[in-house]
């Protein structure tokens, strides 16, 4: 069993997910980790994340991967219906999700039937490298990370952001790399999201009406 929803920015697509929940949003509760925004002094956009999360109806616990152990993180997570990996700075998170044991214990909760949402950095680690970040995001801020394979939960590189016109040229350019590793690549705009329920593969998008 395998439910994610990897998204560019969760607060403007969340609302496509509603496919995937097996209860009402009134009756599930998320974690919601935002230790991938530790390195940025404006975390607007992780606060706009949690904020939809609430006007959706979720009941919100806040976890932190950073100075957890595996044991701490299985106690975090018991009796939650949903993840929300929130973005920032992607090199930072996959390394504070290797140090915790989350790459562990990930798989087993989502086994276990548990959703997880992906926006932006969130989305990436789930790939099966997140070198397609490196344009965007600084592997200075964890510069002993060596090893910058994903979580593969998703056989495709992602591209967050892709309607920024300031990206264009650097898209191109992951893109092309991406495409020498035999990677294929999903741009993602803000207004998409790839929606994941098994073997059900798909990209939504956000109404414009």
């Amino acid at each position: 069993m395998k439910k994610l929803f990897l998204t560019s920015f969760a607060s403007v697509s969340l609302d496509l997910i509603k496919e995937l929940l097996l209860k009402p949003a009134s009756e599930s509760k998320v974690a919601f980790i935002k230790t991938a925004a530790d390195p940025y002094e404006d975390q607007s956009f992780v606060e706009a994340d949690r904020n939809k999360l609430i006007e959706m109806g979720f009941a919100v616990k806040d976890v932190d991967l950073k100075n957890k152990s595996l044991v701490e993180l299985e106690e975090d997570f018991k009796n939650i219906d949903l993840i929300l990996m929130a973005g920032g700075n992607t090199f930072y998170l996959l390394d504070h999700i290797r140090k915790s044991g989350f790459d562990q214990l990930l798989p087993r909760l989502l086994n276990n039937g548990l959703i997880y949402i992906g926006s932006s950095a969130g989305s990436i680690v789930c790939c099966p490298t997140i070198e397609s970040a490196r344009k965007f995001d600084d592997p200075n801020e964890v510069p002993n990370l060596k090893n910058f394979e994903g979580l593969n939960l998703f056989n495709q590189a992602i591209i967050p952001h892709s309607q920024k016109e300031k990206y264009a040229e650097r898209i191109k350019e992951t893109i092309k790399e991406m495409s020498q590793k035999g990677l294929e690549v999903v741009t993602l705009t803000d207004n998409e999201a790839v929606l994941i329920n098994d073997d059900e593969v798909k990209k939504v998008t956000v109404s414009q009406e």
